[in-house]
């Protein structure tokens, strides 16, 4: 049962078009718009986020995709499958947010063969396959 956002009493028949909150009636739903809501996307763009440099000092760095690269990954319907699945997503966000990038990504392979499938086709489809 999901309950009330609004009220927290009442199980929830509806969402809010705008922020998805859950909420039970209409009176409840007055109640919550009488403060602006976000949508969930831009509730979301609010996380901080790594700075990337933006200057092209790294050209030379063959660690950085090309577009090319970059649009196979996204083209790829083997890589959109790994994507679906929320252990590799959790894996990626745990990557992406640690301090220690290189170290963490050790870690996992070892810990998860399923993300170490993952990295072998992405090296694949980026043309750095190692054997």
């Amino acid at each position: 049962m999901v309950v009330c956002g609004i009220c927290t009493d009442q199980e929830s028949k509806y969402k809010c078009p705008t922020c998805k909150i859950p909420y039970c009636s209409i009176a409840c739903f007055k109640n919550h718009k009488l403060e602006p809501c976000q949508p969930p996307a831009a509730q979301a763009s609010n996380i901080e986020r790594k700075k990337l440099p933006t200057d092209n000092t790294d050209e030379d760095d063959t660690s950085r995709l090309t577009l090319n690269q970059l649009t196979s990954l996204a083209h790829s319907p083997e890589v959109v499958k790994y994507l679906q699945d929320p252990q590799i997503r959790d894996w990626v966000a745990r990557i992406d947010r640690s301090t220690e990038p290189e170290k963490e990504i050790d870690t996992a392979r070892t810990a998860d063969p399923k993300l170490e499938e993952f990295i072998q086709l992405l090296l694949k489809t980026t043309g750095h396959e190692h054997n």
